[in-house]
């Protein structure tokens, strides 16, 4: 991992000489001293423009913007992640590799593997890197949104990074967050917005899915309730600061909960019916799963981990086990037992998937974004380039509706 250094940038002293040394002299080294200790807080950016916004800049900007739908896609530099990349590119609007991390300071670490990004530039693709609080931790999280000089700190690294290595702009996921924390966060959001659109990229934001205003929300009346995780976004507000919001409609089941799916249709549309009310719809990219999971029971103990559709197809040859389809849900599962226990497994496939895609439709939304490249269905991509097809086709045909704008300008890991 790549870490920028903070260069200081105090003013260069000569040592006295000789005879007792006056007090005044002592006086302005403790001065400057302290002045230097200030500026080395902050990043050190050149004041010339690393590169200017270029032709280049200007055209892939607008290609997002364009986009019908939008087709996000996250990546790992894994070998599965650059392979699916490299055989896909020509059907994706963004590649956004999750590669940077900010700490409590507001120091910006990380870099982009020199894999993706001479892939997605052969391909012509725009990068919007993830920019997360490492291990999603809480503490980190509000030390960093709690000092302006911090959040300032971070916001410049951010605009110099995206300057500095072409990005067509950045998305935060910063998660876990203290509810208390709220307007902090939107206060952030708000400020790196500002400064990315002062030159000309974009920003996204990641958010956890809510269902209510309230929070706690024990409204028994609710069938689905906004979380202690999804409680410092404000859906409103963070709409109108950036360019789009992908709403993480994934982890509906996850190692807290019985076995289930991780993105179950009735819960991400109930998911959509709030967000598409508070925010844009053409802000609004639908997150969906390539992955899976399997829970394990054993006696009264139960462990649970991630499953791609290979491990699945894998799990039903090996042991004999039919795919069973939740209409409901629509989404596909499997059991079986074995000397481990009780195996129960919930995956997507391309008709899960299907039905997601045709919500983002029916809901006319941006786009989509995945996670993550290398997990997937391989039917995927006949599935996506259809959907591609007819999203363009209907945005040339349907005239834009009141109350929508047009293009507009200004992890997660492995759950």
């Amino acid at each position: 991992m790549e870490t920028f250094k903070v260069i200081p940038d105090g003013p260069t002293r000569a040592p006295l000489k000789g005879g007792t040394t006056p007090l005044w002299p002592v006086m302005a080294l403790l001065v400057l001293a302290f002045a230097s200790l200030a500026a080395a807080q902050e990043p050190r950016v050149s004041a010339k423009p690393i590169a200017k916004h270029g032709a280049t800049l200007v055209k892939a900007r607008w290609h997002v913007l364009g986009a019908r739908p939008l087709a996000m896609y996250y990546c790992s530099p894994d070998s599965r992640g650059i392979k699916s990349l490299e055989l896909h590119a020509s059907q994706m609007t963004l590649v956004a590799p999750q590669s940077f991390w900010v700490d409590a300071e507001g120091f910006v670490h990380g870099e982009v593997p020199s894999g993706i990004l001479e892939t997605a530039r052969r391909a012509k693709i725009a990068v919007m890197p993830l920019v997360v609080n490492p291990g999603f931790d809480r503490h980190a999280a509000s030390a960093l949104l709690r000092n302006v000089r911090a959040q300032q700190r971070a916001v410049t690294y951010l605009a110099y990074l995206a300057q500095r290595d072409h990005f067509v702009g950045l998305q935060l996921d910063l998660e876990y967050i203290d509810p208390a924390d709220k307007s902090y966060y939107t206060q952030f959001v708000q400020r790196a917005a500002a400064r990315l659109h002062r030159d000309d990229r974009l920003l996204g934001i990641a958010v956890v899915p809510r269902f209510s205003d309230i929070y706690p929300d024990a409204d028994p009346s609710h069938e689905f309730h906004s979380g202690e995780w999804s409680a410092p976004y404000d859906f409103r507000a963070l709409g109108r600061a950036v360019d789009f919001m992908t709403l993480m409609t994934y982890d509906h089941h996850n190692g807290t909960t019985p076995p289930g799916p991780v993105a179950g249709y009735d819960w991400v549309k109930a998911a959509l019916e709030y967000a598409a009310s508070r925010v844009p719809r053409q802000k609004i990219l639908l997150g969906i799963p390539f992955y899976g999971r399997e829970w394990i029971q054993s006696g009264d103990a139960t462990s649970v981990r991630t499953l791609t559709f290979a491990d699945a197809q894998s799990r039903m040859e090996q042991w004999s086990a039919a795919r069973l389809w939740d209409e409901r849900w629509r989404t596909p599962w499997f059991h079986y037992s074995d000397d481990f226990g009780l195996h129960t497994g919930w995956y997507e496939d391309s008709r899960s998937l299907e039905a997601k895609l045709e919500l983002m439709q029916k809901y006319h939304l941006r786009g989509f974004a995945a996670w993550r490249l290398g997990v997937e269905d391989p039917g995927f991509w006949t599935l996506a380039s259809m959907k591609g097809r007819t999203g363009r086709q209907d945005q040339k045909r349907r005239p834009r509706r009141p109350g929508t704008h047009a293009a507009l300008g200004g992890g997660n890991p492995v759950r």
